[in-house]
């Protein structure tokens, strides 16, 4: 009898061991054809570069904020000068924009821009080739955006343009006041998402919320989770870093899930759990950045298919840590693109491999990491 259970205990783990070698050839098929494809994706990518004339332009319109975000420093920029909408125009004839096919419309807080519409009207009508304008805002002013959101979703479906919105949420209730600077923060940007959701067709093509992770919202994240499933509202998530664009150098060490340990365990710990209940792409970019700090993504800028554009009218290539190339509006976009390659260059040899900002598209190497996971999982 022991000898019968002994040889049904064999058969039984011969059999399980048959199932997880079945099981992981699956993977390593399904992941070999995904990689692949990643592969060709890029390369399609890169031979369309080659012209480099870029695809996307990162335009925050204006350095106006009635916040002051804990990881911001916008508040050291609000006396800048904004351009208009006829500089803006200007600048958009130039031949570096004829590709164009999305445009980031952020800030500062882009409905507290007067002529908004105006330059929203100029984007429109200047790129050729628009097909979507993605909108950041931090929903505050309700009324307003509703109002000019109407307007935007008009002037771009006659040029059957997509609106996207996000807004920025970092918290619920007083953790969104404190990461947001402003009280009744989260109490707006609340209002805001019913007044959209009460009519979205008119307003824009998507809403989703946008938040930043820090050392101080980490603590109380899945609040973030629970209010937005019950908003039906999509959320992703944003790694603060240093940004150039936005002058928080000098808050770095106040903001950054990296200065403190436990904030970085629990955010790996938040992301993971993510992943393993939706084996998401994007939340294990996350994690992996957050394990390793490496960057396992492509980058736009790096491919020349991005640029950004300030509201004092200087070009860059990232927002995140390229300097100001030139002004747009006193000289060639396509002249001062091109002229400054040694930069760009530079920004790769210095930043770029520990850069946050798109991520969630993973590298062949990212996938293949992506791929190792699962399968361990599965055999442990």
């Amino acid at each position: 009898m022991l000898q019968n259970i002994k040889e049904k205990l064999r058969r039984h783990i011969f059999g399980h061991r048959l199932l997880v070698f079945m099981q992981k050839i699956h993977i390593w098929l399904k992941f070999l054809k995904r990689i692949q494809s990643r592969r060709i994706q890029l390369l399609k990518q890169s031979i369309l570069r080659k012209s480099n004339l870029p695809s996307t332009i990162q335009l925050p319109i204006t350095y106006k904020c009635n916040f002051n975000c804990v990881m911001c420093g916008m508040h050291n920029l609000i006396g800048q000068k904004d351009f208009n909408s006829e500089e803006l125009r200007t600048i958009l004839k130039d031949k570096l924009y004829s590709r164009v096919t999305a445009v980031g419309i952020n800030g500062g807080e882009p409905f507290l821009k007067t002529d908004l519409l105006d330059c929203i009207n100029a984007i429109v009508n200047m790129l050729p080739s628009l097909k979507s304008l993605n909108i950041i805002s931090n929903g505050f002013f309700t009324d307003k955006i509703i109002s000019q959101l109407t307007e935007i979703k008009k002037l771009c479906k006659l040029k059957s343009i997509k609106v996207n919105l996000s807004l920025s949420v970092d918290g619920v209730k007083d953790m969104q006041d404190f990461m947001r600077g402003h009280k009744d923060a989260f109490t707006h940007v609340n209002q805001t998402i019913q007044a959209i959701q009460s009519r979205q067709n008119e307003l824009c093509d998507s809403l989703g919320i946008i938040c930043t992770l820090t050392r101080h919202n980490i603590t109380r994240i899945n609040e973030v989770e629970i209010w937005a499933e019950s908003t039906g509202v999509n959320v992703s998530y944003n790694i603060a870093t240093i940004n150039r664009r936005i002058d928080n150098f000098d808050k770095f060490e106040h903001f950054s899930i990296f200065t403190d340990q436990k904030a970085l365990f629990l955010a790996r710990e938040f992301f993971y759990k993510l992943f393993l209940k939706t084996d998401s792409e994007k939340y294990f970019a996350i994690f992996l950045y957050l394990l390793t700090r490496k960057r396992y993504a492509p980058c736009e800028h790096l491919e020349c298919s991005g640029v950004t554009l300030t509201p004092d009218m200087q070009l860059g290539y990232c927002a995140t840590y390229s300097k100001n190339l030139g002004n747009a509006y006193l000289e060639s976009s396509y002249k001062i693109f091109k002229g400054n390659k040694k930069h760009l260059r530079e920004l790769e040899r210095k930043f770029c491999g520990g850069c946050s900002h798109y991520i969630y598209n993973l590298s062949p190497s990212g996938l293949k990491l992506f791929r190792d996971e699962k399968i361990r999982r599965m055999i442990t």
